[in-house]
């Protein structure tokens, strides 16, 4: 039998790079080093077209566990788009307290930016995105370029400014879900117990070190623009949390969109739909500017 197949049109092909080290970090509160790493997924190059944007993604996990790979079946769609993917771990609670965690995503932000040209990347079009304690990290991040705090010496004098940062359910105000949990009382904490872990303490103990950590207090007119998702029945992080944020991003004249996730709870089967993969790549193909010479 012989047989033969032609194509009127090809597919989008993307090509993937794992466990890629970007840094050597302080482990086990400093009693060794690690090295770490960040998956790569990017279209196959075409010679024609200019530096591809640039999407990093930091997953979720409670800051207490991550695993970049767990979305990477999802994630391949943007590659697939013509976009960079590039999906970076951090070190969790059980290694290193915050500020850790922001220090290694903005390390990883500098890294990828130091080696746009040998990515086919553009430095200039860079967006954030994350779930969960991500999309906290994320925010964070997309808030305080050049935060002397939060920034590492690996990759120092590298720009930390990102042009979009898209925020899967994080949260903003540490203060708020504190509230909205009866933090006082510790039987209440379970939703929050992952906070006492990210900052070595009970967070009614180091007031500073949670107001450091807040997003919202760094809202501020030259914030990048935002697109936030959020289910209505999440039963881990408060809708209120990312109203709060929508809101001090719109009082700020800061260009932002709050998309309501219809039935989903916390990291749900919903956030993995095409549907909602699509609606996220447009938000950043019109914020980007992609397709631009």
């Amino acid at each position: 039998m012989r047989t033969t197949l032609r194509f009127s049109s090809l597919d989008p092909v993307v090509r993937t790079t794992l466990n890629l080290p970007y840094c050597t970090v302080p482990d086990f509160y400093g009693g060794g080093a690690q090295a770490l790493h960040m998956h790569v997924v990017y279209p196959v190059p075409d010679p024609a077209a200019p530096g591809y944007p640039v999407l990093l993604w930091i997953c979720g996990g409670g800051w207490e566990c991550c695993d970049p790979a767990n979305r990477l079946h999802d994630l391949s769609y943007f590659a697939e788009r013509g976009y960079i993917v590039c999906l970076a771990e951090y070190r969790v609670t059980g290694t290193a307290p915050f500020p850790a965690q922001i220090q290694d995503v903005k390390t990883a932000l500098r890294f990828v930016r130091k080696h746009a040209r040998a990515f086919r990347a553009d430095p200039d079009r860079i967006a954030l995105m994350g779930d969960s304690a991500g999309g906290h990290l994320v925010t964070l991040a997309g808030l305080t370029p050049g935060k002397a705090e939060f920034t590492g010496a690996q990759w120092a004098g590298v720009s930390e400014a990102v042009q979009a940062v898209v925020n899967w359910y994080g949260v903003v105000d540490f203060a708020g879900m504190l509230a909205a949990y009866g933090a006082a009382d510790a039987s209440a904490m379970r939703p929050t117990d992952c906070l006492v872990k990210l900052f070595g303490a009970w967070p009614q103990s180091v007031p500073e070190q949670v107001d450091l950590a807040t997003p919202l207090r760094y809202v501020s007119p030259e914030a990048p623009p935002f697109l936030i998702l959020h289910g209505d029945r999440d039963a881990t992080v408060p809708f209120a949390q990312s109203e709060a944020l929508y809101e001090a991003l719109e009082r700020a004249g800061v260009p932002c969109e709050l998309c309501t996730v219809e039935g989903a709870d916390h990291a749900t089967a919903e956030f993995s739909q095409v549907g909602l993969l699509r609606h996220i790549a447009d938000w950043l193909d019109a914020a980007l500017g992609k397709g631009r010479a």
